[in-house]
């Protein structure tokens, strides 16, 4: 019963967002600190409405800019999914507006939040920008990508990462992904459910790219902030109000792991 409350007063204050201020490109002050948000498939802009109204409740001065990828009319997530081509063309594109947004604001701190499939879009950007470190941290809520994607070289461009993974996420990153594949055209669970692997064909550059990069996991204490494990458990306005800001900032409340090893067969 809490589970389905806490979905429906998601959905409704996503709807009152929408309303009341439509999805901007930016917003806020975006010279001191800014996070690009990437929603993932659908292009509902699920994340960025609800993540910019738990800044505005704790008064945050973090800026916001939404990264548009998706293609077509909000609901054509099937497109978005499995067009790998168009994918990291917009990774492409979006590690341009990076690029120019810190031409253009020198002094600012960029940090990148990427949900679901639209981590495939960022990781895909920040490949494109290996060896330009201009992104201070990486958050990767529920991403749909395999779990052995090599993310060394995008890990490269960035401070520090964490990926936020729930074994529970089994209908969307489970079956779904077996289904349908992952962003990156892998068919299994995605590294949102069962978390990344260390690629075995990773270079020693790669490997020492990820001991910046941590995962959070879903434990059952979290439902103390409307997470249930769920796909859009991370986007619980609790959770983003009290746990999330501080993950954007490096600086994560809760428990933190290193990317295991790779399964053998």
């Amino acid at each position: 019963m809490q589970f389905f409350f806490t979905r429906v007063t998601a959905v409704s204050r996503y709807l009152l967002e929408l309303a009341r201020f439509n999805v901007p490109e930016s917003v806020g002050p975006l010279d001191q600190e800014v996070v690009f948000i990437i929603d993932g498939v659908g292009g509902f802009q699920f994340v960025p409405l609800l993540l910019r109204r738990a800044l505005r409740m704790q008064r945050s001065t973090l800026g916001t800019v939404v990264f548009k990828w998706q293609c077509g009319l909000p609901g054509e997530i099937w497109t978005d999914l499995m067009w790998l081509r168009r994918n990291r063309l917009m990774g492409g594109k979006l590690a341009r507006r990076l690029l120019a947004f810190r031409r253009a604001h020198r002094q600012a701190t960029i940090h990148v939040l990427a949900a679901s499939g639209g981590a495939g879009i960022a990781v895909f950007a920040l490949e494109q920008l290996r060896g330009r470190r201009i992104i201070e941290n990486l958050v990767l809520p529920c991403p749909a990508l395999s779990p052995e994607y090599n993310l060394g070289p995008a890990l490269q461009a960035v401070q520090r990462g964490y990926a936020l993974v729930s074994e529970r996420d089994w209908g969307i990153l489970g079956l779904g992904t077996r289904v349908f594949g992952t962003t990156d055209r892998r068919f299994g669970p995605s590294a949102g459910m069962v978390g990344f692997r260390l690629p075995p064909d990773a270079s020693a550059e790669d490997l020492h790219a990820y001991t910046k990069f941590r995962e959070i996991r879903w434990s059952p204490a979290l439902r103390e902030y409307g997470h249930h494990g769920g796909h859009t458990g991370w986007a619980s306005g609790r959770l983003l109000r009290h746990h999330m800001l501080p993950i954007i900032r490096g600086e994560p409340l809760l428990p933190v792991h290193e990317v295991r090893p790779a399964t053998r067969d």
